[in-house]
């Protein structure tokens, strides 16, 4: 399984630097060349540690109570990427000389990214190149690198030169609010030139780092101002480079076997996740490509120390600042559980390891109990300065819940939930019972922001009212299976979280008696309360500029019944079977000409609900809007990082919409609905700790358990 990217061109090397970056869940270095460009092209020539961020002030011009008073960015630490390199006097580089046979590619069976050209220099010398790079799934600390030299028409002299950069260039969009404009930068603490180490700290968070490297041929070192600089000779017919990264658990482990060995124990370690996570799609339209490269690009990004997540743009790139979003609960998680289920639960350790912090994040909105999960986060401390598109979608609280309930109903890791998920599921629902209220029989949440940016501070959010509703129901369900498997085990929850029967009994009711807000006269659920009283976009279809937030002012946004992305529809794709067909067809179908889709997170959950109804058209169309987000480019911002969320999505589209894969009677069933330009999908789950094959095609479907 390959990804090419050949060309040379502007878009496809900007492009390249995210889609072709270097991941382990730990250590990500995006995809840049290995010589200098940097006044050709847009670049961000970028390495980062996953947890490893400088903290800021955020300064308002009117600041009130409860503003996020500070926030963390994700930084580069020392890029080691540049190698220049000197063929018989002349450097070799994209822009001069002759290109030919020309091949760049990320293979996902073996973990590297490979690079191969013939280059002729303008004085005429003729050398095949091969750069190949990974970071090893084994020692998550080690970024390895192997150049390959063919002479073939000269004998000349080659030289290398790496360039460890303190501070790697990095060029942003500073009119696009979703970019960091920040000059944060690691501070150097102590250089180790024998013993090739350099320690780095940050100024403000304090946090400490150390950068370790190893090359295999005769070496020069030297420090200059923004870098250090090891110059080589080349005296076989290969260069390799080893760079290490200790920081939190990570140590320098690894480091003395040569790539080759790093390559074998990178390729058995993916042959071996590929056994299970491989999803197979006989299409003309090349699908299992983009669906089997968006599970590779989550696996290099994710966290699984329980201390780490995955952020928006993975370790791809520092759109959003690198932050952890509801999208980690909501398009990825569901990656994981379905294909390693240990996987899943890293993540959710990571929200359990932050509890703490979520408590005390509840207390800058002034809420007396329980927990409020950050909007955006690295280490688990809010970093949204704008609370009405951010903070205030309270609905991260339920995300996180629904992910630990669906682990559960998955797993029936019990367990888990008595050491961490039932504590997670009353602490963030406590806040919704301070929040919310009683009137005429219905229970309300007022001045919530749902996953709709587009409309904020509403009323009885119908997603958020839905998703605190099932976690409300799933409280009762946990406390009544706990108490009857493990009765002490209970008593010591009661007694840590001072739950009462009265609190229990009252969360019940709130659950039973939620507001879902429901336009009889039209036949759909309604957004929220107000949403469908107001007006439709005023302005010309075709002379709208998109995305919205980057063309109108909030408030002109915040007046029209416009939606960013799906909100309402994601209530429908989650909770099929809670209504009729004929509320989810007149639901959707209205949704979706109000629906601008300017977000990432959008096209997969429409086309999971139009594929449920049947209307293949509509549900093909959006998934192949979604399924080629980065490869293809398709919001003109991949060179800031890939897009988890619609990786995710991707993935849920196939398992949710097309083959329509849901739990009933506790166990797994199908009701597919493949489009045309589909033939087969087949691909396996994990299921109540058994693996299940599951394919579906256009005469038949199957389950079968796996046995090993």
């Amino acid at each position: 399984m390959k990804i090419f990217l050949n060309d040379y061109n502007q878009e496809t090397i900007e492009k390249a630097e995210s889609i072709l970056f270097n991941g382990n869940g730990f250590v990500g270095l995006r995809g840049n060349l290995e010589e200098d460009y940097y006044n050709h092209f847009a670049t961000n020539r970028e390495t980062y540690l996953n947890g490893f961020y400088e903290s800021k002030t955020i300064n308002y011009p009117e600041k009130m109570f409860g503003f996020t008073p500070s926030g963390e960015t994700m930084i580069s630490v020392i890029d080691g990427q540049t190698t220049l390199i000197t063929i018989g006097g002349e450097r070799f580089s994209i822009m001069t000389g002759t290109i030919s046979q020309s091949s760049r590619y990320l293979d996902m069976t073996k973990g590297i990214t490979v690079r191969k050209l013939v280059w002729t220099s303008p004085a005429g010398l003729k050398t095949k190149i091969k750069i190949s790079r990974l970071t090893s799934f084994v020692y998550k600390n080690i970024f390895a690198m192997k150049i390959e030299f063919e002479r073939l028409n000269h004998n000349a002299e080659i030289t290398l030169s790496t360039h460890l950069n303190f501070h790697p260039i990095r060029t942003i969009d500073k009119n696009d609010p979703r970019m960091s404009h920040e000059t944060q930068s690691i501070q150097v603490e102590e250089i180790d030139l024998p013993n090739k180490t350099c320690t780095f700290t940050t100024l403000t968070s304090q946090l400490k780092a150390q950068l370790q490297w190893q090359i295999n041929s005769q070496l020069e070192q030297t420090i200059q101002e923004k870098r250090i600089v090891l110059n080589s000779i080349l005296t076989t017919d290969s260069y390799e480079k080893k760079l290490s990264y200790a920081f939190a658990d990570e140590n320098h482990t690894g480091i003395e076997k040569n790539f080759d060995e790093l390559l074998a124990l990178q390729t058995t370690y993916l042959v071996d996740f590929w056994r299970t996570a491989k999803v197979e799609i006989a299409s003309e339209e090349n699908l299992e490509e983009s669906v089997n490269y968006g599970t590779y690009a989550l696996l290099q990004s994710l966290g699984t120390n329980g201390t780490t997540s995955i952020a928006a743009k993975g370790l791809s790139g520092s759109g959003y600042e690198g932050h952890v979003f509801w999208d980690a609960e909501m398009y990825v998680f569901p990656v994981f559980l379905h294909l390693q289920p240990q996987l899943a639960k890293s993540h959710l350790n990571f929200r359990y390891q932050t509890l703490e912090k979520a408590r005390a994040n509840r207390q800058l909105f002034g809420y007396s109990q329980g927990a409020l999960y950050p909007w955006r986060t690295i280490s688990g401390s809010e970093s949204s300065p704008f609370f009405e598109g951010g903070s205030a979608q309270h609905h991260i609280n339920s995300d996180i819940a629904y992910a630990f309930i669906n682990y559960y109903r998955y797993t029936d890791d019990l367990d888990f939930m008595k050491e961490a998920g039932f504590e997670v599921l009353l602490e963030t629902a406590r806040v919704f019972t301070e929040i919310g209220y009683e009137k005429a029989g219905s229970f309300h949440l007022d001045k919530v922001t749902g996953p709709d940016e587009y409309t904020v501070l509403v009323n009885d959010n119908y997603y958020t009212n839905k998703m605190v509703a099932y976690q409300f129901e799933w409280i009762g369900i946990l406390a009544q299976i706990i108490a009857k498997d493990d009765p002490k085990c209970w008593e010591q929850l009661v007694a840590k979280l001072n739950v009462t029967s009265k609190e229990l009994e009252q969360i019940q009711r709130y659950s039973r008696n939620m507001a879902l807000p429901f336009d009889k006269e039209q036949g759909i659920i309604a957004q929220d309360r107000e949403f469908l009283n107001k007006s439709g976009w005023p302005y010309n279809p075709e002379t709208t500029k998109h995305p919205l937030l980057l063309n109108y002012h909030p408030l002109t946004i915040y007046r029209y019944q416009i939606s960013k992305q799906a909100d309402a529809v994601f209530a429908l794709m989650l909770f099929q079977n809670q209504f009729t067909t004929e509320t989810i067809q007149r639901s959707v179908t209205y949704y979706d000409q109000i629906t601008t889709h300017d977000s990432s997170l959008s096209y997969s959950i429409f086309s999971a609900v139009y594929s449920r109804l049947g209307d293949m058209e509509k549900g093909y169309e959006y998934f192949l809007k979604n399924a080629r987000t980065d490869l293809d480019n398709l919001h003109k911002n991949t060179k800031d990082g890939i897009h988890t969320a619609a990786m995710g999505g991707t993935f849920m589209a196939i398992l949710y919409g097309f083959c329509n894969l849901q739990i009933k009677d506790n166990a797994l069933t199908l009701d597919p609905h493949l489009p045309a330009e589909i033939q087969s999908i087949a691909f396996t789950t994990q299921f109540k700790n058994e693996c299940y094959r599951v394919e579906v095609n256009h005469k038949s479907h199957t389950i079968q358990k796996v046995t090993s």
